[in-house]
């Protein structure tokens, strides 16, 4: 058997839990969410003097919700969290959940109440089916990572644009897990663990490239059992739905700057009896004579104030042409987007206006065009109707009428055009048609019976019954050659199968 080797996890598959950070000061006094921050504050690190440790931040949040399903289909349930949630103390936190970009770790871990952050017992907890929160506490390193530690600040700034940006991600690696179907809360979902349902939904799962659903639309998701392996926090921009807000105390007068461990220099600014940044109104003379005053004060030689106000002086001035140059260049970008700001709302004055013009052409065009459609819709309905029925002129001012009430739908013409096959069957061509065709099959058929019939002598007695009519009717025709003189030739007379079917035409039959 293959030995696994030290380095190799102990489990299959990992998830990424997403939450947003409520992030302080350690050490108490934050301004923060009363429903809350302030219900985490046993979670944030004790003994840790930050007044002394200026390169730490402390931060708290709620890193995930048991017995709810994340927006990745990834959930866990009361036992597992319990069992599992100290395994998350001392794991590092990073950017993205990139390895390489470490700036903290998690130093306290607990469960909060979903909705309100009210810290929880385990005891609390046992059976307990409904949503709640593992809640953590980290530090975040301020040297590893200047820029990250003051996009936290600004994150709890509610006058900032990242207000509320930062969120966390927590991993957790796993090699068990079941089904849950039906809902995107645990106690109302379906659990399927035989392992044959199984296979046939996994496709389905977002973590196996599904969309979350099956085809008749209920959600599945991935239930992780088992024993789990808490790997730390990511922080991201991407915000959860479930947990809000960030919180921190408010900047100090004198704030303490830790530069990125990039920097050549750490520094910190020390308050002063000169605070250039709060005097700029102030001339420099007037501070190069109070620096005399105050090196005179401290009796030290007139060469050696001399010399430190020089120094002092030029670098006074030098700082002064920064921030005159940072001024400047502040103001003309502030400038630069106002003119920026003016262009593009005139720009999009512009696209509506243009905007507004094109859906009245289209509404325009829409209209004509309904109306082509209505005109040309009403044309090929009344041919269909002349087609099937012989209609009189009051019949077409009728049918006029009523196409124009008629649905554009073709099962509304449809209904139409029966109820007038059952109005108008006497108007029906087919059925005239029909009519004249049986008519003339029985013309033909009597024609043909009499043709056919022998001859026989008549009695005296029949001879004495037949009208005179009926006599002519069987008198033998004959032949003879008449002269014409409008034409050049003479033709027989006509037949008596002639005679028979001209007085059995059509034009001399009334039907009634």
């Amino acid at each position: 058997m293959k030995r696994k080797k030290k380095s190799e996890p102990n489990y299959k598959y990992t998830a990424t839990f997403e939450a947003e950070v409520f992030s302080c000061d350690i050490g108490g006094g934050s301004f923060i969410s009363k429903a809350s921050l302030d219900n985490l504050e046993s979670l944030i690190p004790n003994g840790i003097n930050f007044e002394d440790n200026i390169d730490l931040l402390g931060v708290a949040f709620n890193a995930a919700v048991v017995n709810k399903f994340n927006k990745n289909g990834d959930g866990i349930d009361s036992k597992t969290a319990i069992e599992y949630t100290k395994n998350f103390v001392h794991k590092p936190t990073n950017i993205e959940h990139d390895k390489d970009k470490i700036v903290g770790h998690i130093a306290s871990a607990g469960w909060s109440e979903y909705g309100t952050s009210r810290i929880m017992s385990a005891e609390e907890l046992e059976g307990y089916t409904k949503p709640f929160n593992i809640a953590l506490g980290a530090l975040v390193y301020k040297s590893a990572n200047s820029t990250f530690a003051e996009a936290i600040e600004k994150s709890v700034d509610p006058r900032e644009g990242m207000y509320h940006s930062i969120s966390t991600s927590w991993e957790v690696g796993f090699s068990d897990f079941v089904l849950a179907v039906g809902s995107e809360y645990l106690e109302e979902a379906r659990i399927i663990s035989d392992p044959d349902e199984m296979e046939e939904m996994l496709g389905c799962l977002r973590s196996f490239g599904g969309c979350g659903k099956t085809d008749s639309g209920e959600v599945v998701n991935r239930l992780i059992t088992g024993k789990i392996y808490p790997l730390g926090i990511g922080y991201t921009t991407n915000p959860a739905a479930d947990v809000k807000g960030i919180y921190m105390k408010p900047d100090n007068e004198n704030p303490i700057v830790i530069k990125d461990k990039r920097d050549k220099n750490i520094s910190q600014s020390e308050k002063t009896n000169v605070n250039l940044k709060k005097n700029n109104s102030m001339e420099t003379e007037k501070v190069i004579d109070e620096l005399k005053d105050l090196l005179a004060d401290k009796k030290f030689s007139q060469e050696a104030i001399a010399s430190m106000t020089s120094t002092f002086a030029d670098a006074i001035k030098e700082k002064d042409e920064e921030f005159r140059a940072e001024l400047t260049k502040a103001q003309e970008e502030k400038e630069a987007v106002a003119t920026e700001h003016a262009e593009l709302k005139s720009s999009v004055e512009e696209l509506k206006s243009k905007f507004d013009a094109a859906q009245i052409k289209i509404a325009e065009f829409e209209s004509a065009h309904k109306a082509e459609q209505a005109v040309a819709r009403f044309n090929e309905r009344m041919d269909v109707l002349d087609q099937k029925f012989d209609l009189e002129d009051e019949d077409k001012e009728f049918l006029a009428k009523e196409l124009k009430d008629i649905d554009a739908a073709e099962e509304a013409f449809a209904s139409f055009e029966e109820k007038l096959v059952v109005l108008w069957k006497h108007k029906s061509k087919e059925a005239k048609a029909e009519f004249e065709k049986q008519v003339e099959a029985r013309i033909q058929e009597e024609v043909e019976k009499r043709i056919s019939r022998p001859a026989s002598k008549p009695t005296e007695e029949a001879v004495a019954s037949k009208t005179e009519e009926e006599i002519l009717d069987g008198a033998e025709t004959t032949e003879a050659a008449i002269a014409n003189s409008n034409e050049g030739s003479s033709r027989a007379e006509q037949t008596i199968k002639e005679k028979f079917s001209a007085a059995f035409d059509r034009s001399n039959i009334e039907i009634s």
